[in-house]
């Protein structure tokens, strides 16, 4: 791979010449031409990265996700990066894992190559890393001073839910919430859902479960287990009004409760409504996954982007709640 002393040898010119082509400086047209064609030929390539160091501008934005297998996460991932990309800026994805050590390096590695921003999903206890030289939007959670948080109406949408349900003929609700300890916006999705229930007097419970309760809906036989033990407690009126509402934290948690009714002979949407928040939809069909509380999550996206480019101009940003939260049908509610 050709380096800039090889283009300045094959021009006949200072190191110096180049780069002052490369970034824009003074240079006679006779020279710029020689250093132009001898990029071209060689097949020269700009380390932007490292050019962007020396400037203390990059053009990089860090995004921080727990995973991509939540399709939730590579929605908001792809409206992330067109915002980005129309601002200039290219993404560089770091998968946390919700690892509080992996999200330490990669803001680390953030400050280290002088990128620009970042934007997570984080609910770990990095607090003390995320200092004002690095400019960090955070989604779903609220960090404090200094850091601005984009989240959608979670407590409307947990009341937009229980109203759902209600509406509907369900009359003994459930609320079946995975949440982190540190997820303050997504814990009111809890508290919407409650307020609809004691405004109406409505009969309800609700289950928080902690990501390390639930090891993977995805992969983890156990969880299901466990999920399926505390649905046939619920659906069965062993100890508690038979439930025939259940709203849960996110699409794909739906899909799992459903399943799981299903194998205890319970039916969807006849014996058991189910309502979801993410509002997920079918590839290439456009269809609900299930009925579902739809989080606004192009606007979250353009929303944390224009946070981050408020930060970097003028130092500060202030907090977004996207609040078009809607229900939408599909097919797990009557």
């Amino acid at each position: 791979m050709a380096t800039i002393k090889d283009v300045a040898r094959d021009a006949g010119v200072s190191v110096g010449t180049v780069s002052n082509v490369l970034n824009g400086g003074k240079v006679s047209a006779e020279r710029r031409h020689q250093v132009e064609a001898s990029i071209k030929k060689l097949d020269y390539q700009v380390n932007t990265l490292a050019k962007g160091m020396r400037m203390q501008k990059t053009d990089y934005v860090v995004v921080i996700l727990p995973n991509l297998i939540n399709p939730y996460f590579s929605v908001l991932l792809q409206h992330l990066e067109n915002a980005l990309s129309r601002e200039g800026k290219q993404t560089i994805l770091c998968l946390s894992g919700d690892d509080e050590q992996r999200e330490e390096k990669f803001v680390e590695m953030a400050k280290a190559n002088k990128i620009d921003g970042i934007i997570g999903i984080t609910y770990s206890k990095i607090d003390k890393y995320l200092t004002s030289d690095m400019p960090f939007v955070s989604i779903d959670r609220r960090f404090g001073a200094g850091i601005p948080c984009v989240s959608s109406d979670n407590r409307m949408g947990g009341w937009l839910a229980a109203e759902n349900l209600y509406r509907r003929g369900a009359r003994s609700l459930l609320c079946f919430q995975m949440v982190n300890s540190l997820g303050r916006e997504v814990r009111k999705r809890r508290k919407g859902f409650e307020e609809f229930c004691m405004e109406h007097e409505v009969t309800y419970s609700c289950l928080d479960f902690s990501e390390k309760q639930v090891f993977s809906l995805y992969s983890s036989f156990g969880s299901r287990k466990m999920i399926n033990s505390i649905l046939k407690a619920y659906v069965n009126n062993m100890g508690h009004p038979s439930v025939d509402g259940i709203f849960a934290s996110t699409d794909h948690l739906a899909i799992v409760i459903c399943e799981e009714l299903k194998a205890l002979g319970k039916r969807v949407p006849e014996d058991v409504q189910v309502v979801g928040f993410d509002g997920l939809r079918m590839l290439n069909q456009a269809e609900p996954l299930v009925s579902s509380i739809e989080q606004p999550t192009k606007e979250i996206a353009e929303s944390s982007v224009k946070c981050l480019m408020q930060l970097l101009s003028c130092g500060t940003a202030k907090d977004v709640i996207c609040s078009n939260v809607k229900f939408i049908e599909g097919g797990t509610t009557k």
